[in-house]
């Protein structure tokens, strides 16, 4: 209110002035003195809502991800990844709601897919189903920024990027909590989790459509390995992946209130 009224007042001096040409008698002290109101009020810029960021891997892949980020200090961050062939485009409406809900927040295109296409030499990226590099210097982004309450990070990721998530998180004690989009024990046969649900002690949520069936077999798997650390949310045909939210299941509502909660 203090700088609605604030800016409302100069908008009134400098009118009249345009009007006049010239200041009136005890106007030049007027707008010394709304000046001197603005500076004491402090007044940041704004902050941009969302922004293109990019940083490097340490094989060398250049990352591009959007950063939302926070509207205070010492914030609680999460990292959205995206399934095999498609893009962090899909967590922006999530992204944005998360923003809302006080996070930061990182969306990230994995290498080989969206911005995330070459390394810092110029050499072409092609997309690889074991992304641990990529989310390693995600998480290093969020901690390096100054708004960012590094303690306290989660990951959603969906189909191959929640394995690539666990596993690095079940190396990462910095990690709370994960929430699993449409999990599976072993994607392509290059990402096994078993033994890194038993290692992550974090909290989890694991998400599938029963119809969607390795990866409903998978979350249940999963709730087997981890019944202390885990929370399983099954709908009946809501797709796979990030497609769940699409499907106007409540979805986000059910992330934001585990996150709420576990984060």
């Amino acid at each position: 209110m203090r700088v609605s009224l604030i800016l409302a007042a100069l908008c009134a001096v400098c009118f009249t002035n345009c009007e006049s040409g010239t200041p009136k008698n005890g106007e030049g002290k007027d707008l010394a003195r709304l000046e001197s109101v603005r500076a004491e009020a402090k007044i940041p810029p704004r902050q941009k809502a969302v922004e293109t960021v990019t940083f490097t891997s340490a094989d060398g892949v250049v990352l591009e991800g959007s950063w939302f980020a926070p509207t205070s200090d010492a914030a609680p961050a999460v990292l959205c990844l995206h399934q095999w062939r498609s893009d962090r485009s899909k967590y922006a409406s999530f992204a944005a709601q998360l923003q809302k809900e006080g996070y930061a927040v990182l969306t990230l295109d994995l290498r080989g897919h969206g911005g995330s296409n070459a390394k810092s030499d110029g050499s072409v990226v092609a997309p690889d189903r074991v992304a641990l590099p990529d989310v390693k210097a995600a998480l290093a982004f969020l901690r390096a920024q100054k708004t960012v309450d590094p303690s306290r990070i989660g990951i959603v990721g969906a189909s191959y990027s929640s394995s690539n998530a666990l596993l690095a998180a079940a190396d990462d004690a910095g990690v709370k909590t994960l929430l699993l989009l449409s999990p599976g024990m072993n994607y392509f046969n290059v990402l096994p989790i078993e033994a890194a649900v038993k290692k992550y002690t974090g909290s989890m949520l694991a998400v599938a459509s029963a119809k969607d069936v390795r990866s409903a077999d998978a979350v249940k798997k999963i709730s087997t390995l981890a019944p202390s650390k885990s929370t399983a949310q099954m709908y009946d045909d809501a797709g796979h992946g990030t497609d769940m939210f699409d499907a106007k299941v409540g979805l986000e509502r059910v992330l934001i209130t585990f996150l709420g909660t576990h984060l």
